[in-house]
């Protein structure tokens, strides 16, 4: 594969079908029973695939960004993104796409912290991961998720109670006159009228 895709610096021709590599060394390894190395250049299970997602980015926009081969000339089916902890938004819109779902961005963003926050707890996420996190983020409107969390029943009753309950005038005791006389109530003209007259009468 070096002199297929640097002929620039290996000026040589061989027999060898490539596309027929990836398949004889699974079959070699189903008849000597040794795995291939996941790690493995060209026929190993991450050689064509990216988690990071500066790279899943990269592949999006140009896959020979980060493959001087393409997979299928080697026989490899396509190149894998697998969504982990490391990946970004772009990749994790594709497979929603590749999946069946579309969201705009306000949707995206909040699978996408939900998808961290799972990413952080299992190495790889799954379709059918991701397939149960689209169902638990997005659920019917009776039971979706609230971006803002309400006010508990027993704080809502406190908050309904203060204000429906009028406000009370602030205590205040009798007042008195240089003599010591209790001054009339305001808004009582019988009552302030018998104080007048009792005061001069000196009663």
């Amino acid at each position: 594969m070096a002199m297929r895709v640097r002929p620039d610096r290996f000026a040589y021709e061989t027999g060898v079908i490539g596309d027929q590599i990836f398949p004889a060394s699974q079959m070699l390894s189903e008849i000597t029973g040794v795995p291939v190395q996941p790690n493995k250049a060209i026929t190993g299970r991450n050689a064509f695939a990216h988690e990071a997602g500066i790279h899943q980015d990269g592949m999006l926009k140009n896959p020979l960004t980060y493959e001087i081969m393409t997979p299928k000339s080697v026989g490899v089916p396509d190149s894998k993104l697998v969504l982990g902890k490391h990946s970004g938004r772009h990749a994790l819109s594709i497979r929603c796409e590749q999946l069946g779902y579309q969201f705009d961005r306000r949707a995206l963003d909040d699978i996408y912290r939900r998808f961290v926050r799972l990413a952080d707890k299992i190495k790889h996420v799954e379709d059918h991961h991701l397939l149960e996190l689209i169902r638990d983020t997005h659920k019917p409107s009776g039971s979706a998720t609230p971006l803002i969390e309400p006010i508990s029943p027993p704080q809502a009753a406190v908050v309904n109670a203060n204000l429906s309950e009028p406000a009370k005038p602030f205590p205040m005791g009798p007042q008195t006159n240089a003599f010591g006389v209790p001054l009339p109530v305001p808004g009582d003209a019988h009552h302030e009228q018998t104080q007048q007259e009792d005061y001069l009468w000196g009663v």
